[in-house]
Order: C-alpha cells, then sequence, then structure tokens
C-alpha cells in the first residue's frame, strides 16, 4: 500500500503502535513539504515506525529519511511494560507495508553512536523523540544540533509538563521556539549572518 497522506489510509496508520497522532503527523508533514529535493532528515527515535511512515510517506524528491533508534525499548516502555521484542521487526514490517521502506535507511544504535555519522550542517530536518530524560535530549540537542543546515528545522516531541526532562533539556540548551501542535516543539535554525 502506497501512502502518500491525504490521509486515506489512517485507519491503517493508526494500527502502528506509537504515540504520535494525527495532528503531529499533519504538522510534520507541512514542513517536511517545503524542504528541497535531495534533503536528508533525521528522526531521532523511532519505535514501530508511526512517526517514520508520516514523515517519509511525503519526502521530497530523492530525500531520505534516517531513523535513528537502537530498537532496544526505552525506560519507559519497561515501566509501561510494553513488548519490545520485536521492534526493529515490527517497524521493518510496517515501512514496507506502508510502501516508503526505499526512502528510509535505518540506523539502529544509539542516538550518539549515529551523530558520529553525519557532517555539520549536513541536515535539513532533525526530530529529537528518543529517551525523554533530561540528560539524554540534552545530549541529542547538543550532539545533533550541530548537524543541521541554518534554515533547517529542530522538532523536539513530547515538550509538555508530563515529560520535564525534555522542557529542561530545552531550556538548557538556550534554543528558541514554539510549540506547533500539541506537544511537538519547532525550532528554525538561524540561517548564518542573521
Amino acid at each position: 500500500m502506497t501512502m502518500k497522506y491525504d490521509f486515506t489510509g489512517v485507519a491503517e496508520w493508526n494500527q502502528i503502535q506509537g504515540w504520535f497522532d494525527l495532528s503531529q503527523a499533519i504538522a510534520m508533514q507541512i514542513f517536511v513539504k517545503k524542504l528541497p529535493p535531495n534533503s536528508k532528515l533525521v528522526e531521532l527515535g523511532s519505535f514501530q515506525g508511526r512517526s517514520s511512515v508520516a514523515i517519509a510517506a511525503v519526502l521530497p524528491p530523492n530525500s531520505v529519511l534516517y531513523c535513528v533508534d537502537h530498537f532496544q525499548g526505552s525506560p519507559e516502555h519497561k515501566q509501561w511494560n510494553l513488548n519490545i521484542s520485536n521492534l526493529l521487526e515490527a517497524f521493518n514490517a510496517n515501512i514496507e507495508r506502508f510502501g516508503v521502506k526505499d526512502k528510509i535507511y535505518t540506523l539502529a544504535m544509539s542516538t550518539t553512536e549515529a551523530a558520529a555519522k553525519f557532517e555539520p550542517q549536513s541536515l535539513d530536518l532533525v526530530l529529537v523523540d528518543a529517551a525523554h530524560d533530561y540528560d539524554s535530549v540534552k545530549a541529542d540537542l547538543l550532539n545533533w544540533y550541530p548537524k543541521l543546515k541554518p534554515g533547517g528545522y529542530l522538532f523536539c516531541d513530547d515538550y509538555q509538563p508530563e515529560w520535564p526532562g525534555v522542557m529542561q533539556a530545552v531550556k538548557t540548551v538556550g534554543l528558541e521556539g514554539s510549540l506547533v501542535t500539541g506537544s511537538l516543539w519547532l525550532h528554525r535554525k538561524p540561517l548564518e549572518g542573521v
């Protein structure tokens, strides 16, 4: 099934386990569609591919989404007693089922390891949605912000009181931004010389 995200397949998309909701998917797609051809995007924390499918469905021509996740689950997943035994298999099945597998490059590793694989100012968009504790989010912001091109978009999901580590890390790093919908926070990296 090919999904261009005119949302004729929302019922099927909602069957992918995850927390990225429809308003977040639409908001992300609005910004992804603004990117030029040959864009490089990174998603930190892919879980079973719900947000990955939404993003990859509208990638500009010749663009790629790098999905970074160690696929071992997070402390909150274990606390909630979620089945995390086959996350990578579930992720691969979902991106195959929605016809976006050829637009995604999976990096099954930590976000810190993956950051070393990208050059400074080489990315058009980064979505931070891996671990939600303060130290992890701060490390992700510090490791990945330099990889973002001037004018590029940095999103942080779960920017809300229920996840104080996310909010605190963003404030500590000193990035200005705003909520675009729900708990999806956006910062646009200033253009050089501005």
